[in-house]
């Protein structure tokens, strides 16, 4: 309908009043309740956008309540109809503002307590007194190419909730925070922006129907791009892409849109085409986003990287001067992962996909074409014809070319006629014909020389010369599952050894219809397999170890290529026994272990001109720069010499004696890590960061000079100036200048406890420098950093080399522990901006309030395994939280009326006891880092503790244990959620008698659990829970009659068959960690004579230990105990009340079953009846 101005005015303002989030879109839900009170059935006429969207903007808000208006309030009169409207919003706001306003309550509290942990100073850390013990703990600064998100939240809450459960254990504490600038994607964003402004305007007008790259078109076929292994051309299962580009790929967008879907105001956004803006742009935003969320950091030692603040780029300038005079550097030439149109190696953080990949080095195998050429051959060869021509074949596995019977051929490949340097023609793919003019083989860089091309399909039935094969000449086949975007798209085929080409080429010698296709004559497929090397698999004959291959796909019952799971397992047997076991039987390396005759059969092919090496990266990697894919390229650039043996060996003893990795998983991909990390390419020529100190044509790339930054937090507050780049620090000759911080200075300060340095020769004054080593071997070394999992296979690994370097003669320097976590999902999805499954750190402390977030994030899971943030958990948190803070202040207005005197019955003890439990367990989930466990702890578990205690004590709540409880609580919950139990603290600082700062309160000193009181209680529990289930199973039987009474039979004695049963399996547990296995457990169960001969018996024992092992479950070790601590009559006595409450019963009868053979009583479980009486 068409409205009048005077309504959509109404509806405006509607819009500018409530609640929006950060990019000024409203919930649909809001939309819909105003649309609901206009016109009473909403359904019928609010037309929903398609989708799952769940906000819409300020227009499509107005469109969709206005075409909600009945006709009644569209005929009023103009201000009439806005009065309605008016009307109508106000009442949607007034329940809203109920729905919110807990949320809202606790946004408040967080506001004010903020407020005063600045005022106080309480983030601020310094070493006030040099004898008490320290904590110090760091996340990786994050990259500041926009907004922080809910994975970094993830991840540095864990570092924050350490920092404050150590704080609260007496400990002072440092948490700083700096921000990454270095390297390529700042600069290139930056680039692309000039571009898009330069081709379209500021501000620029994009074209609305741009066609599609074909590159992307490309994509859509679908076409299985992975290698199939050894041979790195054969197309079929392999490994996705590991890098960010992988994780989060977004619809196709220019970097303007991009910046302005991050929240970047319209009018600013050119400014981004100076890469330094970026670094005055985010940090800061950065900092007020965890200021939100309520970080413990000390903000005076925050700081930015790159040449832009010349502090740090004097500490990195340092760092690498020290690591050249230790002879950890050095100026090479080899291989790397190399961006063609950056024309500098590209590191991890440079990549949008492909992170952690290296350069694979394959043997290309000189296959020769034997004349006459093909027509189709000899024409693309034009005023070449006359050359010699080699199909060009990438192999992981020279060794078995002995055995080779034909080559394999993609028909729909374009393949290039590439003259290398050596005068040759190799056949091979544009893309490894790229990768070769990086590596020296072929013209220039960026220019391979490219005489002609050819299909695929022409070049099938080619006669053909291999290099060691037995038969004078093979011929070429066509093979359809050939990747040209791995290897050089010719492959070489060895049937013995490898089961996909034995069960191509017995494919193609059965189809007769599939060689007449592709002009195959059977005399082509008429070579018999040769037995190359003799591979040990399980099961073989003499004969069948010689042709593996043949063996496995029989075994398997393979019966031809399209069997491609079968054939990826076979392969992975053969290789990994042939590798391992096998023993070559032909050839130059005859007699010897396939890994030596590899490298052997591979060198005597080289000297011979048979091959020539050749590299290309593992896996797809994609530059952030351009878009483009990577090759591997020969550069002459500087390398750390990681791997080296003897640095190598100390970072290895020290992951092995002492670094803390939390779990063994984590520190096996340490190991693994330390294994294959190499020299590291550690400078570039483009981007942004600190230039070599002895070679200023290049920068340290990204990675590289992240490495020991922790040590330049200690004293970073000497001279930011609390500012993140310096500031105007030569405007203040009372600051320490940047050109003060030499190499004698940092010599100094950073010198380990066991050297004696003389103070340097420096502007800086003597006591500021004194201080300054204090800090730094006060806070020394790193007590834990905190890190998602995929930065162990470089910047965590790489930070153990550089500290093993910079402080070699001191491991007690090196960090001490590294926590590692996966990634996040959000709501049981991976996170992606291009589906809508996103979150920035922002947008969730708004829309659930600080408190309520961090223990979302808390409770989302730990360890390496990827953890799950759902909406629902934060929500039921805010209504949690403030429903506990409510009965609080309800105990404390009714602490007259709270019992008093002894605390003398059973639930008082048991409440107290739990309480004591519950601290224990929560200290140690703190201490391990698992803070799901620490919610279940110190939230639920207190929580369900009370509503017991609450729900079953018969003469009220004892004052002092609800004052233990408000006080236990508040402490040991104010790690996660540090804002809500500061303000419970002052709350209740009268009641519990508290006083300062919940965040610097003690650790509750309360002794530990008593353990018969703790079996006690949890057999209560069980008794009641099992009487209550018995009932309900039993009500078929009653008939509709109520049972009155409950009669609990007791049994102090077990059989000793079931004895028997707990003994084995509480002696295996004990041994081995583990319980029994069935298998293992029947072993176990034959020696106990009463078993062996009673079958019946046997299948008793056997169905009673998986109850038990069930029961372990939820239980623990206790469900094995055979010995009761309490008494169960006792205590089934005196809790006659508790077991009525809430039932049916009016009575409860308490038997012994000791003497009743029918009775399936035992201890700590008595049986269960039921009487009707009248």
């Amino acid at each position: 309908m068409q409205a009048n101005p005077a309504m959509k005015k109404a509806l405006d303002d509607y819009y500018e009043v409530w609640d929006k989030d950060f990019a000024g879109n409203i919930s649909l839900e809001q939309v819909a309740m105003v649309a609901s009170k206009l016109q009473k059935d909403s359904k019928k006429t609010i037309a929903v956008p398609d989708g799952d969207k769940k906000k819409v903007g300020k227009e499509e808000m107005v469109q969709l309540m206005l075409s909600s208006i009945p006709e009644e309030i569209a005929k009023m009169k103009p201000e009439e109809a806005a009065a309605k409207i008016r009307e109508t919003t106000a009442e949607v706001k007034s329940i809203l503002t109920k729905m919110f306003g807990r949320r809202n309550h606790l946004i408040a509290i967080e506001k004010k307590v903020q407020a005063a942990w600045a005022k106080e100073g309480c983030n601020v850390s310094s070493p006030e007194d040099a004898k008490k013990e320290k904590f110090f703990c760091t996340f990786p600064y994050p990259y500041m190419n926009g907004k922080l998100h809910l994975g970094h939240a993830f991840t540095l809450c864990k570092a924050e909730f350490a920092a404050r459960f150590q704080r609260i254990n007496g400990k002072q504490v440092l948490f700083p925070f700096g921000f990454h600038c270095t390297g390529m994607p700042i600069a290139a964003c930056a680039e692309k922006l000039a571009k898009e402004m330069a081709m379209y305007g500021n501000p620029p007008k994009f074209p609305s129907n741009e066609p599609e790259p074909q590159a992307k078109k490309e994509e859509k076929k679908k076409v299985k791009d992975d290698a199939k292994g050894g041979k790195g051309g054969k197309g079929g299962k392999g490994k996705k892409g590991k890098g960010k580009a992988a994780k989060k790929k977004s619809k196709k967008k220019y970097q303007w849109e991009i910046l302005e879907e991050m929240g970047v105001p319209s009018n600013i956004v050119h400014k981004f085409a100076d890469p330094l803006f970026w670094l005055d742009y985010f940090p800061p935003i950065a900092i007020d986003d965890l200021k939100e969320l309520g970080v413990m950091v000390d903000w005076r030692r925050s700081f930015i990287t790159t040449d832009a603040n010349p502090y740090y780029d004097a500490f990195v300038r340092w760092q690498f001067a020290k690591l050249r005079a230790a002879e950890k550097v050095e100026l090479a030439k080899r291989m790397c992962v190399f961006s063609p149109s950056n024309g500098q190696p590209c590191a991890d953080h440079d990549r949008a996909e492909g992170e952690g990949v290296g350069p694979q080095e394959y043997t290309l195998i000189k296959i020769k074409v034997c004349k006459p050429y093909p027509e189709a051959l000899t024409k693309a060869l034009g005023s070449a014809g006359e050359s010699e021509v080699f199909l060009a074949a990438a192999t992981l596995r020279p060794e078995t070319m002995y055995g080779q019977t034909n080559c394999w051929l993609l028909p729909t490949g374009d393949y290039s006629l590439v003259k290398m340097d050596s005068g040759d023609i190799f056949v091979c793919s544009a893309r490894s014909a790229l990768n070769m003019s990086f590596q020296e083989l072929s013209g220039v860089p960026k220019k391979p020389v490219i005489i002609g091309s050819v299909k695929g399909a022409d070049l099938l039935g080619m006669a053909i010369a291999a290099p060691l094969c037995k038969y004078e000449k093979v011929y070429t086949m066509p093979l359809l599952t050939i990747s040209m975007g791995k290897g050089t798209g010719v492959v070489t085929s060895v049937p013995s050894d490898a089961p996909a080409d034995y069960a191509a080429w017995m494919d193609m010698k059965k189809d007769a219809a599939m060689r007449k296709k592709y002009g195959i004559t059977e005399e082509m497929v008429a070579f018999d397999v040769v037995p190359i090397i003799d591979t040990p698999l399980e099961g073989a004959g003499e004969a069948d170890r010689k042709l593996p291959a043949p063996y496995l796909c029989k075994k398997m019952k393979i019966k031809s290529q399209k069997a491609v799971d079968k054939l990826e397992e076979a392969k992975k047997i053969c290789y990994k026994i042939s590798n391992a076991k096998g023993t070559m039987l032909v050839g130059a390396g005859k007699g010897l272990p396939v890994m030596e005759a590899k490298e052997v059969v591979k060198k005597m092919m080289i000297d011979k001109g048979q091959a020539v090496t050749y590299y290309e990266p593992q896996e797809k990697v994609v530059a952030r720069a351009g878009n483009e894919e990577c090759v591997c390229a020969l550069t002459e650039q500087w390398f750390l010499k990681y791997g080296e043996n003897v640095w190598q060996k100390k970072v290895a003893d020290h992951i092995e004696g002492t670094l803390d990795c939390y779990s063994n998983k984590a520190k096996d991909l340490f190991r693994f890590t330390i294994g294959w990390l190499r020299q590291w390419a550690c400078s570039r020529t483009a981007g942004l960061g600190t230039r070599l100190p002895w070679d200023t044509q290049y920068l340290i790339e990204s990675l590289s000079d992240s490495t020991i930054y922790m040590a330049y937090y200690t004293i970073a507050h000497f001279f930011q100036g609390g500012t993140l780049d310096g500031g105007e620090f030569k405007q203040d000759s009372n600051r320490i200048q940047p050109e003060d911080l030499t190499e004698a200075v940092f010599d100094y300060v950073f010198a380990s406890p066991k050297a004696s340095v003389p103070l340097p020769d420096s502007k800086i004054p003597a006591e500021t420098l004194q201080k300054m080593r204090k800090e730094f071997l006060y806070w020394y070394p790193l007590d834990l950093r905190v890190s998602g999992k995929d930065l162990i296979r470089n910047h965590l690994t790489m930070s153990l080399y550089n500290h093993a370097a910079i402080w070699d003669q001191d491991s007690s320097m090196w960090p001490q522990s590294f926590f590692t976590n996966g990634h996040v999902q959000l709501n049981n999805e991976k996170m992606s901006k291009s589906t809508g499954n996103f979150m920035t750190l922002e947008q969730a402390v708004r829309a659930f309030g600080s408190d309520a977030c961090r223990l979302a994030l808390a409770e989302a899971g730990d360890g390496l395994e990827d953890s799950n943030f759902t909406e629902d958990t934060a929500d039921r948190a805010i209504l949690k939280l403030t429903t506990l803070e409510d009965w609080v202040k309800e105990q404390i207005q009714m602490e007259k009326k709270l019992r008093s005197g002894p605390m003398d019955s059973f639930f008082d003890r048991s409440f107290d006891n739990e309480i004591n439990a519950i601290v224990h367990l929560t200290y140690s989930a703190y201490s391990e880092m698992r803070f799901r466990d620490v919610v279940v702890h110190a939230f639920y578990g207190m929580l369900s503790a009370r509503d017991w205690y609450r729900e079953y004590v018969s003469k009220g709540m004892h004052v002092d244990l609800v004052k233990k409880f408000v006080k236990v609580v508040t402490i040991i919950l104010a790690p996660i959620c540090p804002h809500f139990c500061e303000n419970l603290w002052t709350t209740i600082s009268a009641f519990v008698g508290t006083s300062g700062r919940v965040v610097t309160a003690s650790w509750p000193d309360v002794p530990g659990p008593d353990k018969a009181l703790t079996a006690q209680t949890e057999y209560l529990r069980r008794a009641s829970s099992s009487a209550r289930s018995t009932l309900a199973k039993q009500k078929k039987k009653l008939k509709g009659k109520t049972p009155n009474v409950l009669k609990l039979d007791v049994s102090t004695v077990f059989p000793e068959w079931k004895k028997f049963v707990m003994t084995a399996l509480k002696t295996s547990h004990k041994e081995t960690g583990e319980l029994l296995d069935n298998k293992s457990l029947a072993t176990e169960l034959r020696k106990n004579p009463e078993l062996c001969k009673n079958k019946k018996m046997s299948k008793l024992a056997m169905s009673y230990a998986a109850m038990l092992k069930n029961e372990f479950k939820s239980r623990g070790a206790g469900a094995l105990e055979s010995e009761i601590l309490f008494d169960e009559v006792a205590l089934l006595e005196e809790s006659k009340e508790y077991l009525m409450k809430g039932t049916s019963f009016n009575r409860v009868d308490i038997g012994n079953a000791d003497n009743d053979p029918k009775s399936n009583a035992e201890p700590g479980k008595p049986a269960i009846s039921f009487l009707c009486e009248e």
